[in-house]
């Protein structure tokens, strides 16, 4: 078909209508340093005007800058031995907004930021100006924060009272709420072959999903189902909101000792089974300080019922289905550590009256380990495994409610 001048026309006022309408996103297409006498400088360059948020965390040290979702053009980045930055990240933090965090060794204060316009041939830029100082001195400019970037998600939020969740209705198939571990600009474990830990434990958690649903016995929603960061407790507030009647936490940790292998399966405990679990946990429950959240205020109403007879019943079923799981691993030939069910006081199982276990489903540390969770094969082997012991969990809790 022809095209007249009319039709010409009238595109490219449909062009100029809707442009507006578009969202283009923000490049980082460079990260630069320089370094002062007093203080270090830190410029992004950034192909459009953005607005920002800046602001420092401790244990460990971090500098944390939030953006407008962006694409990552930077390379790698690696920053003057005298800031102290020992490794840079970046990843999504919510929708419509990313995240980059500098890990750095010492306490650090930022003194200035601030944006430039492009001009004289030179991008526009964000600039951040920090220094070293003392912890005493981080102690009291730790919780400044610099820029205007509103996030769409509080940084905190009023504990809800608890309420029990309505039964669930006898012809109503179980819901199973599974939680692939990290995401976004977390990534938990960095394998021995490069992999992160938040793509297998998502990849792992589509497959447990996939079948579970095939056997039409279950009704199945994921805490994420691509790579996003959500906050420990809003995982387990997604699960009481959802009212799940089952819940899975999937990871694939590292460990110093790259020769350790296995899979295990962990339930709440206000004390550690072990020092290594007790690491393990802590580590774990740190995941929400990439997004600069202190679990030292965790919800009211889970540390006040830990000790209620509703939460003893709920850690009593979290056991015994994590017994039946390290059953059915045996059954499968899933290996798993000396001692696979232990326990340690995970802030992502404390749902007070869901069930709730966390898989590791091996050690990204070692090297056979990290391939084999690399393979869809090995995954669908974990995830059978997975699946069995919740159809040997169901069926007891059927036979119980019979009784």
């Amino acid at each position: 078909m022809a095209f007249t001048k009319l039709t010409y026309a009238f595109a490219f006022l449909l062009l100029g209508i809707f442009a507006p309408l578009q969202a283009f996103a923000l490049d980082v297409n460079y990260v630069r340093f320089g370094q002062h006498q007093d203080k270090t400088r830190l410029v992004l360059d950034l192909d459009q005007p953005a607005n920002f948020r800046s602001f420092v965390l401790s244990d460990p040290y971090r500098m944390v800058i939030d953006l407008p979702t962006f694409t990552w053009k930077a390379g790698e980045v690696e920053g003057p031995s005298q800031a102290g930055i020992t490794a840079v990240r970046h990843g999504n933090l919510e929708p419509g907004v990313s995240r980059i965090v500098f890990d750095l060794g010492r306490a650090i204060s930022i003194q200035n930021a601030f944006t430039l316009p492009a001009a004289s041939g030179k991008p526009h830029r964000l600039v951040i100006d920090f220094a070293n100082v003392s912890p005493s001195v981080f102690a009291k400019t730790r919780n400044a924060v610099h820029g205007n970037l509103k996030l769409a998600t509080a940084q905190a939020e009023k504990p809800q009272p608890y309420s029990p969740p309505p039964k669930r209705k006898p012809t109503e198939k179980p819901l199973v709420i599974i939680d692939p571990g990290h995401g976004g600009v977390d990534p938990g474990a960095i394998g021995a072959n490069g992999v992160y830990e938040k793509h297998v434990a998502l990849a792992l958690g589509k497959e447990l999903k996939k079948q579970l649903e095939a056997s039409g016995q279950y009704r199945v929603k994921m805490t994420r189902e691509d790579d996003r960061f959500i906050k420990l407790h809003n995982r387990v507030k997604f699960a009481r909101r959802h009212y799940g009647d089952l819940f899975i936490s999937i990871h694939a940790d590292s460990l110093r000792r790259s020769s350790v292998r296995g899979a295990s399966v962990y339930t709440l405990s206000e004390k550690a089974s072990d020092a290594q679990t007790a690491k393990l946990a802590a580590r774990e429950n740190k995941a929400d300080l990439i997004a600069g959240i202190d679990l030292d205020v965790e919800d009211e109403d889970v540390a006040n019922i830990l000790m209620d007879l509703a939460m003893r019943d709920t850690m009593n079923q979290s056991k015994f289905f994590a017994n039946t799981l390290v059953d059915t691993f045996g059954n499968q030939g899933v290996r798993t550590l000396e001692r696979p069910h232990r326990f340690a006081g995970f802030a992502v199982l404390k749902a007070p009256d869901i069930p709730s276990v966390l898989v590791e489903a091996g050690f990204m540390s070692n090297r056979k380990e990290a391939d084999l969770l690399n393979t869809s094969g090995h995954r669908r082997k974990i995830a059978a495994a997975l699946k069995q012991g919740v159809d040997k969990y169901f069926k007891q809790v059927s036979k119980n409610q019979r009784m």
